[in-house]
């Protein structure tokens, strides 16, 4: 009977530890996004405009939301490129989903020369299915050896 009593024991604790109230992960901080927004884009190579303040500068190697519908939904967690043996960039977004809802992404790649001209056509959309609390790369590849810059453009799906 004795053991009965602390198996029954053990197992109502184990079922009350499950109900706890565990937050999801990840968990993303707009607030402090937004706050170090200038520190976050900052990067040697921009997209500057040749009438000053007519565009908003665009950091290049990095992925801009580009659809405000989705900019309190994503936050980007990491870009990076890698030069393939054949000549062509490899780049990378990893996306995190903040909400507790599955999101539809879309994310497209533009390749810059070294000179800041576009080494070959902008890439096709290309789909990203995010569950709630989750992250996904986005990946794409250029077609052109010259590529040495990139900006990634990332919008919500529909």
């Amino acid at each position: 009977m004795k053991i009965f009593t602390i198996a029954t024991a053990a197992l109502g604790l184990a079922l009350l530890s499950g109900c706890a109230n565990v937050k999801p992960r990840p968990q993303c901080d707009f607030y402090e996004y937004k706050r170090n927004f200038a520190l976050a884009e900052q990067g040697t190579q921009r997209l500057v405009p040749q009438v000053p303040g007519s565009i908003t500068e665009m950091p290049l190697n990095y992925a801009n939301v580009s659809d405000i519908r989705i900019t309190n939904k994503i936050l980007v967690q990491a870009t990076s490129a890698q030069r393939n043996a054949d000549g062509s960039v490899r780049v990378f977004a990893r996306i995190v989903n903040c909400t507790d809802h599955t999101l539809q992404v879309e994310g497209r790649a533009t390749f810059f020369n070294a000179g800041q001209i576009e080494s070959e056509p902008v890439t096709a959309w290309t789909r990203l299915i995010l569950s709630p609390h989750t992250y996904q790369s986005y990946a794409t590849h250029s077609t052109n050896p010259d590529a040495a810059l990139y900006l990634i453009e990332l919008r919500e799906g529909s």
